[in-house]
This record gives C-alpha cells, sequence and structure tokens, in this order.
C-alpha cells in the first residue's frame, strides 16, 4: 500500500519529533544523574570523615565497648530483617538501659548537633565486625525511626576488605529502597585519643528532593515535546500540496541536524534560522518548532544552573574536608592528615623513593603550665613551639599528632641539613630560657629526635617513626640529667 504525501509527511514528523524527544530526554537524564550522583557520593564521602574527627572518639570507645560486651554475651542474635520475630523486643531490651548511660547520650547529642547544622539526613556510628561480617549499630542521632541500639545487618557484598582494613572506611554507596527512596550512606573510621580505630561514623544525605526535580523538569519537558509533537502530526496532514514540500523537507533537515547536536550538550537554534513566510499551518508548524526549541534550551539552561549548584556545593564539602584535616589550636595539619601521610610515604617506598626523614618534638612541662598558670598559657606555650617549629624546619610538613606531641616529615634541604636545623632549634630553645622579657611559659622546653630511611633495617614509615621517637625520649632523658647536675 502507497503511502500519500500527507502520510509520508506525518510519518516523517512524528519519526523527527520522537527522535529528538527522546534524544534529549536521555541525554539530558543521564548527564545530570550521573553528576548529582558523583557529587552526592564525594559530599557523603567528605562530611563522615568530617563527621569522624569531630565525635570524641574516646566517648565513643565506651559506649561502643558496652554495646559490644552485651552483643557477644547474648546467645540469640537478631537481625533487623527479623524485627517481626517475637523475641526481638527482648533482644533489643536488654542494650536499651545503654541509652541512658552519659556518654551514649554526650555522643548522641554530639550526632543531633552536626545533623541540625548540616546537610546530613541521619548521623550514626556503627560497628564493623570482620569475623562475622556484621554491621552493628551503637549510636543513632536521628530523632524519629530511630535504629535500635544493639540491632545489627549484615554486611553488604563487598565490604569484606574495609571491615579488614578500617582505616579507609567504607566508600558512598547510593541505594533506592521502598521505606528511604534514594540515600547515599558513606562511612569514615572514628579514633580514639590513642590513634585506635574505634568504629564507623555514618552519614545518609536524601537524594529524594533532587530527584523529585529533575523528575518534573523530565515530566514537563516530555509534556511540552508531546504536545508540540501532536500538534505537528494534526497540522501536516493539512500538507497535501506540491508548494509545501519543500518547507517540509527543510524542516525535515533542519530538525535531524538538531537531534544530533543536542547529544553534544550545546544550546543550537536551527529552526530559528529558518525563513518560511507561507501564511498557513506550515508557518505555524515552524512557529511550533521554533517554541518547542526554546523550551528545550530553557530546559538545558535549567540543567547547566543546577549542575553550577552542584560544584559549589562540591566547593563547600572540600572546605570542610581541608578543615578536617587542620589543628584548631595550631592551624597546622592534625593527626588525620599525619595517617594520610604516613600512608603516602609507604607508597612511595614501594615506588623505590625513600628520601625522607622524620623528627619527633614533644614538649616539656606542658601539665606543669597548665596546672600552674592555666590552660590558656599552655596554649601559648603550644603555639609558640608550633612557630619555631614551621620555622626551623620551613620546607616539611609539620603536624600536631597529640597534645604536646609534633611530628615533621623531613623532605628537601630540610632533610639534608637535619643535624644543623637540629642544633639550631636547640640553640633558639636555650635563648628562650636566658631571656629575662619572656614569662616563664614563654620560655618553652623541647626535645627533638629524628630518624632517616635506611632500607635496610626500615620496611615503612612506622619503622623510621619509631626509632625518631626512641630518640626523642633519649633526648629527653639527657635534657632530665643535665637539669638534674
Amino acid at each position: 500500500m502507497r503511502l500519500s504525501l500527507g502520510g509520508k509527511i506525518v510519518l516523517l514528523i512524528v519519526l523527527v519529533g520522537v527522535i529528538l524527544s527522546g534524544t534529549c530526554i536521555f541525554v539530558s537524564d543521564t548527564a545530570n544523574r550521573k553528576t548529582m550522583e558523583k557529587e552526592y557520593v564525594i559530599t557523603a564521602d567528605s562530611m563522615a570523615a568530617t563527621l569522624a574527627v569531630t565525635l570524641d572518639g574516646d566517648q565513643v570507645q565506651r559506649i561502643t565497648q558496652k554495646v559490644l560486651d552485651l552483643y557477644h554475651a547474648s546467645e540469640t542474635k537478631l537481625t533487623n530483617e527479623q524485627s517481626q520475630d517475637p523475641g526481638f523486643d527482648d533482644y533489643i531490651s536488654q542494650y536499651l538501659p545503654l541509652m541512658e548511660d552519659a556518654d551514649y547520650i554526650a555522643v548522641r547529642e554530639q550526632l543531633r548537633k552536626i545533623q541540625d547544622v548540616s546537610e546530613i539526613d541521619c548521623a550514626y556510628t556503627v560497628y564493623g565486625n570482620p569475623e562475622d561480617m556484621t554491621m552493628i549499630y551503637i549510636v543513632d542521632g536521628a530523632y524519629e525511626d530511630i535504629v535500635p541500639i544493639g540491632s545489627f545487618d549484615w554486611a553488604e557484598k563487598g565490604y569484606s576488605p574495609y571491615l579488614n582494613d578500617q582505616k579507609q572506611g567504607i566508600p558512598a554507596v547510593i541505594t533506592n529502597t521502598p521505606e528511604y527512596g534514594f540515600l547515599v550512606t558513606s562511612c569514615a573510621p572514628i579514633y580514639n585519643s590513642k590513634g585506635e580505630i574505634v568504629c564507623f561514623a555514618a552519614v545518609d544525605l536524601s537524594m529524594n528532593e533532587v530527584i523529585k526535580k529533575e523528575n518534573y523538569f523530565l515530566f514537563a519537558l516530555t509534556g511540552v515535546l508531546c504536545f508540540l509533537t501532536a500538534l505537528i502530526c494534526i497540522l501536516s496532514i493539512l500538507y497535501v500540496r506540491n508548494r509545501i514540500v519543500k518547507p517540509i523537507n527543510m524542516l525535515s533537515e533542519a530538525a535531524g541536524q538538531y537531534g544530533q547536536e543536542q547529544q553534544s550538550g550545546m544550546v543550537h537554534h536551527e529552526f530559528s534560522t529558518i525563513d518560511i513566510h507561507t501564511g498557513d499551518e506550515l508557518e505555524i508548524l515552524l512557529s511550533s518548532m521554533v517554541q518547542m526549541e526554546k523550551d528545550i534550551d530553557s530546559y538545558i539552561k535549567n540543567l547547566t544552573q543546577t549542575k553550577a549548584q552542584l560544584s559549589s556545593a562540591r566547593r563547600q564539602a572540600d572546605d570542610m574536608h581541608e578543615l578536617a584535616h587542620m589543628d584548631a589550636l595550631t592551624g597546622i595539619r592534625n593527626r588525620l592528615a599525619y595517617d594520610k601521610e604516613i600512608i603516602r610515604l609507604d607508597g612511595d617506598i614501594q615506588n623505590g623513593s625513600d628520601a625522607f626523614g622524620i623528627a619527633m618534638i614533644d614538649l616539656n612541662f606542658l601539665k606543669f603550665i597548665n596546672d600552674t598558670y592555666g590552660h590558656e598559657c599552655g596554649n601559648s606555650a603550644i603555639i609558640a613551639l608550633t612557630k619555631l617549629i614551621c620555622d626551623i624546619f620551613a620546607h616539611s610538613p609539620v603536624f600536631r599528632i597529640g597534645g604536646d606531641e609534633f611530628v615533621v616529615i623531613l623532605k628537601n634541604n630540610d632533610y639534608h641539613q637535619i643535624a644543623l636545623l637540629t642544633q639550631e632549634f636547640n640553640q633558639r630553645l636555650e635563648q628562650f630560657q636566658i631571656d629575662t622579657t619572656l614569662q616563664p611559659w614563654e620560655k618553652i622546653s623541647a626535645a627533638l629526635g629524628y630518624a632517616l630511611f635506611d632500607s635496610k633495617i626500615d620496611h615503612c614509615a612506622e619503622d623510621v617513626f619509631k626509632r625518631a621517637d626512641q630518640n626523642m625520649y633519649e633526648r629527653k632523658k639527657a635534657m632530665k640529667a643535665i637539669r638534674k647536675s
């Protein structure tokens, strides 16, 4: 059966409209969804890391140990999926008294404060047990729908490496469940004051609102495109005269080119450049296509603005990440930054780059200053020592890893001139002692010990650190002997 000219026109317009609409919706939705998911994953990882360093690790350790003691002592163990089990309430009831524990309340309040001032939907702590591959819930900061303390879930498939080596945490994953919708979850390790991993700090970020907005834009665009396509089909039935064949071909060519170029994500104006003044339905069709072009361009502009907003959120997350690696008192890098630097140094050692050393510095008499003159004077002494270290070791990164402990990763000129720099450091300290213009707490005293990487005896950066720490304590003993003499 032969198609009439009108039928051919209708078929062509429908085909072009479907291809154009489908391509635009598919490309826009795919690109925006990938960008959005990537930004949310980065944000979740950063916020989990920030939460981990903000919580009091010692408090978290105490309440975690209490929960684990009950967990290991319990003969019956029921998962959250067994919440309908008749014995589930009895199982959970043994943990409920811990919710009145001072450490539990303190950690929960910390979690809730962070939730209230951030974009986190839920913040909580969870213990990953590599022995039976379970995730045991410790403290939940939620105000509603609180996960019971002591309950647990089986770890997701593929979590085994993260539970066996918890320093790297659990990278963010995106889930979609009937109960919570689209959710991004990330876990970061929490350290106590001794530098030991206690459990994970976990955050949940909901993507429901942004996906809802995205679906709204897609729905609106689909409605506009369907309406315009239907209008074009109705008008095309009337195009039966030979004088419209050429304009129709022009429109078809423009539609095909527009559909191809839209895949690049660029804004074009193919239909706006066509000049047709027939005074009939063909001119109406052109106006409809121009309007459709404007609607699509407007949608692409909205997507661009959304992407810019997501980029801004990522920059804010980067700023939070930077703060998480900075010591609040001195402004230098903290213990978390030092742990990451050690991991990087171990990688350099494996790659054959081993020209580095570690200097360990310990401030003397900090407790005496705090007890005698107050903690503000103690902080002044810490800051004064920080300035001296940064001044002497100007070419190396400096870390504060404890209240009165500092570490310098010796690099570049500092690595080659460490003996002279150590002598200069000790001389500067001696000058403080004889300076009569200084207050007692300003006459800081410190012991420095260092070690350089030696491939014959050192297998990792931690070995160098231990030798530097031992040398520092030897120096501290020598200083003490001199004072007694």
